[in-house]
């Protein structure tokens, strides 16, 4: 019998699989190479090259040709029932590959800015991944910016629309950053100037980011007690009461921090949903997109 199992150690060697079952099939129901042909589109000189090429692989002739057409060889008798075998096993493979197109089934890597991995956690993901059974996501928190052109992600969250690469981007949500610090940081005396605050930031390979350049720009003579590139280990350190954070308002909130009483006009961020033209239709890919784009929608119409 065949074997069963679809795993193969290193050593063993790769399965043969005869081709030209679907002539063998056709010749043996018609009797006839040309009858084949005519059922196959093409011609009984290809039909022929085509059975001799399949008997040559299995070692074996399978009919005699005799002046009055193709005869069966009692090798045929053996043959056919493990022919019909494997061209049943074909036909359910196809199906199921039809199928794995069509539906949602796989892993998607989703690289985002870091403070939104316990968010969307938080978020209906629980939900998400029941109606998916089929789907697993990876998560990666990043604040570079990965390459999805090189599939170093799926899908990517980005607070910087990309310009470059043969991407689909779409506005995923626009939110409020806010000067935040943990309550007991927040409600000691009022400080006289902002400047007297201990305050979080980025490291200088982060510059560019909205919270950096709004902290340049309102706040120059900061008094900056800790940087990092990690988000995380900026959001710990203001859940400590270590220092003041610029960060997105809901993800302040949802950390337990409270926003500051500055008179500094607030700058808004964007958030971009991004990925490779090429995968972007692939069901695992769109489900995960249309998921996300509905998520925060309705987190938004929320905080109104």
């Amino acid at each position: 019998m065949p074997r069963n199992d679809s795993r193969y150690s290193k050593n063993d060697s790769p399965p043969v699989i005869p081709v030209g079952l679907d002539v063998l099939l056709c010749v043996a129901r018609r009797g006839s190479a040309t009858q084949a042909a005519r059922d196959l589109g093409t011609t009984p000189a290809r039909v022929l090259r085509r059975l001799g090429a399949l008997e040559a692989s299995l070692g074996t002739a399978l009919f005699d040709r005799t002046p009055g057409g193709l005869v069966p060889t009692p090798a045929l008798d053996l043959v056919l029932p493990w022919a019909e075998q494997a061209a049943g096993a074909i036909g359910q493979m196809r199906s199921e590959l039809a199928g794995l197109e069509q539906a949602p089934i796989g892993n998607v890597h989703l690289a985002l800015f870091p403070g939104l991995v316990n968010y969307l956690v938080t978020r209906r993901l629980d939900a998400f991944l029941d109606a998916h059974r089929g789907l697993s996501l990876e998560l990666e928190p990043a604040s570079a910016i990965v390459d999805l052109t090189r599939r170093e992600a799926d899908l990517a969250i980005r607070t910087v629309r990309p310009t470059t690469g043969d991407l689909v981007v779409q506005r995923l949500a626009t939110f409020s950053l806010c000067a935040m610090a943990a309550p007991s940081l927040a409600h000691r005396k009022p400080r006289r100037r902002p400047s007297m605050l201990p305050w979080l930031a980025f490291s200088e390979s982060l510059s560019g980011t909205p919270e950096s350049l709004w902290l340049r720009a309102h706040i120059p003579d900061a008094r900056v007690v800790l940087r990092a590139s990690d988000f995380q280990v900026l959001l710990s350190a203001a859940q400590s009461g270590i220092g003041a954070l610029l960060v997105a308002e809901p993800l302040g909130r949802l950390a337990g921090l409270v926003p500051l009483p500055l008179q500094h006009k607030m700058p808004e961020g964007t958030l971009w949903l991004v990925a490779h033209r090429a995968l972007r239709p692939v069901p695992r890919v769109d489900a995960v997109w249309n998921w996300l784009l509905s998520a925060f929608k309705e987190d938004d119409r929320g905080a109104r």
